[in-house]
């Protein structure tokens, strides 16, 4: 800033009666002595500095071990140097518009005729956060009472993270940096932190880890869970393109290189869940089945209307039963390896929970927590992640007040 700053001056109304913040004891104002600071303020046309009075009352209770006080300034905290709505803004700034203190600082220069450092801004944002308690917010975020899991390796970390999220109304609720070993014994310490928290859900959404389903009946007995869809086709998915892989490769001893060539440009189309498939493809998928009538293709294309015919088209739990058990019976995967795999996962114990949804239509079949994690990981990479779990949570807070309760800071 070149410019000269302009001076206001802002003078405290003197009251009749006032309120000793130690004691609570209501009595007349008594003037003990006052002084003048100066406090940054934002402005779009200038440079502005406010001269701020500051007057200190005496506390008449004798048994009060304040003699005196500070009248409160409105807009102005004790003991600030900048006002309330210059700190609002910048936390605003590093939240909602996924900056950082660095880039904070240029703005406030270029924007708003004011200065703030990178390290005072780090300590708005901390000392705003300290205020905070994350159980508080939980509790305003009205949780659904679904809760969804996963697990994800934070930037800049050496450990992994567990977050829980809403799985209807699609919010962070909590994470935390797992301490040591990722094992069974880190789960449970997670979960046991979410129930102090407040958090009781009477479903949960997760991935396919094996240590989540025991742990999580240890802390919530009457819990119903949902095997997450999405990793439920992903894992299904992994084999499906390993058996395409391993097929085309075959096909390089062989010498059809345009069959190879065709194989490559539709194999995203090829693996794709058929509730994502366009009109086009499915008019491509006539002609693939026509084409590759008797080989591996034609299998996996028949096998992916089988699975979509289970989890989409389904109505109970009996029908999904009936539906799998019957694709079971057919022989003509049992020649593949792969497609032996996806028919034993699916008559694994962990069918009856990847159809939990059929039976209770307030359940959603995918927590939808990987799209929470990609918005996280866009806020970690901004700043090459948190270089401390207090700094993590401190954001998480903010976070939370700034998207899920439109800034509304108690």
């Amino acid at each position: 800033m070149t410019e000269e700053p302009k001076i206001k001056t802002v003078r405290v109304r003197i009251p009749k009666t006032c309120c000793c913040p130690t004691c609570r004891y209501r009595q007349s104002f008594k003037k003990d002595h006052e002084h003048w600071k100066t406090v940054k303020d934002l402005d779009l046309n200038r440079p502005v500095l406010l001269k701020v009075q500051v007057i200190r009352a005496k506390c008449l209770n004798p048994n009060c071990p304040t003699q005196s006080f500070v009248l409160p300034t409105p807009g102005i905290e004790r003991y600030a140097r900048s006002t309330i709505r210059l700190k609002q803004e910048t936390i605003a700034g590093i939240v909602a518009d996924n900056s950082t203190a660095p880039r904070m600082a240029a703005r406030l220069n270029r924007c708003f005729n004011t200065t703030g450092s990178a390290s005072a801004i780090y300590r708005w944002k901390q000392q705003t956060a300290d205020r905070l308690d994350i159980k508080d917010i939980i509790a305003r975020l009205g949780f659904s009472g679904i809760l969804t899991l996963d697990e994800y390796r934070p930037k800049r970390a050496r450990a992994y993270a567990l977050v829980a999220g809403d799985a209807v109304r699609q919010r962070i609720l909590y994470m935390e940096l797992v301490p040591g070993s990722y094992g069974r014994g880190a789960v449970r310490a997670f979960l046991e932190r979410l129930a102090a928290l407040g958090i009781q859900p009477w479903a949960v959404v997760f991935d396919l880890w094996a240590a989540f389903p025991r742990q999580v009946r240890s802390v919530w007995p009457q819990i119903i869970i949902q095997y997450d869809y999405f990793h439920v086709m992903q894992w299904i998915h992994k084999y499906l393109k390993n058996a395409l892989l391993q097929w085309r490769r075959t096909l390089s001893a062989t010498g059809d290189d345009d069959v190879r060539a065709e194989l490559w440009e539709h194999k995203w189309r090829l693996l794709k869940n058929m509730d994502r498939w366009t009109p086009q493809d499915h008019a491509i998928m006539v002609e693939l089945i026509q084409t590759y009538a008797g080989t591996l293709v034609e299998k996996i294309l028949i096998l992916k209307e089988a699975l979509y015919d289970i989890f989409n088209l389904s109505a109970t739990k009996a029908e999904a039963y009936a539906k799998r058990d019957a694709l079971c019976r057919e022989p003509w995967w049992q020649s593949s390896w792969h497609l032996s795999k996806v028919i034993e996962f699916l008559m694994s114990f962990r069918f009856p929970y990847m159809i939990t949804y059929l039976a209770d239509s307030r359940i959603p079949r995918s927590g939808n927590l990987e799209n929470l994690n990609s918005i996280w990981r866009l806020i970690e990479g901004s700043r090459y992640g948190f270089r401390t779990e207090k700094g993590r949570l401190a954001h998480l807070k903010l976070y939370q007040i700034s998207k899920y309760l439109c800034g509304d800071y108690p």
